[in-house]
């Protein structure tokens, strides 16, 4: 066998494991950024409910379905 056979080879299972690291490491930035927009979403939510420096009960319950979306999310981050 030729030296340039065995590199191709080499370089080509190289190729293969880092496409499929690249996949899974792709798959948990989009985990990740999904976090972060719950996460904003939470935080838009307590400051709107405080502008008015009341919070009523429509209010609350917007921050609580809010949250437990971001729980939602980190727990799919985490993977439980």
């Amino acid at each position: 066998m030729d030296w340039t056979v065995i590199v191709s080879a080499v370089l080509g299972i190289l190729a293969v494991v880092a496409g499929g690291f690249f996949l899974k490491a792709k798959g948990k930035l989009s985990q990740v950024v999904t976090l972060g927009k719950e996460a904003l979403d939470v935080a838009v939510a307590a400051v709107d409910a405080l502008e008015d420096n009341a919070i009523d009960k429509s209010e609350v319950e917007q921050i609580k379905k809010e949250a437990i979306e971001l729980k939602a999310a980190w727990k799919a981050l985490l993977g439980k």
